[in-house]
């Protein structure tokens, strides 16, 4: 049987940051075990979440477009007629 992982070996498989896996494991998107106060994962469990999750970034669009599309207020402009003193010439 393999061994229990660490959060710090789940945290380098997926490539993201220790608080990260902490985060989903305790809201409960990413499957763990809490042994003795800390979070152990079972290897076969967070390679079936790898399969179930490959490619979830691909089917939702991109959140900077989809902000842009939904209506964001235009960047602020000065008005042309404000005098702005020049403080090098």
């Amino acid at each position: 049987m393999e061994s229990m992982m660490t959060v710090r070996q789940v945290a380098e498989l997926l490539g993201v940051h220790e608080n990260w896996v902490y985060d989903q494991a305790a809201n409960g998107e990413l499957p763990s075990y809490k042994l003795g106060g800390t979070r152990r994962f079972d290897p076969d469990e967070v390679r079936g979440w790898i399969a179930e999750h490959r490619g979830a970034d691909r089917k939702q669009p991109d959140r900077r477009e989809s902000k842009a599309k939904k209506g964001s207020r235009p960047k602020a402009t000065k008005p042309l007629d404000v005098f702005q003193p020049r403080l090098f010439e």
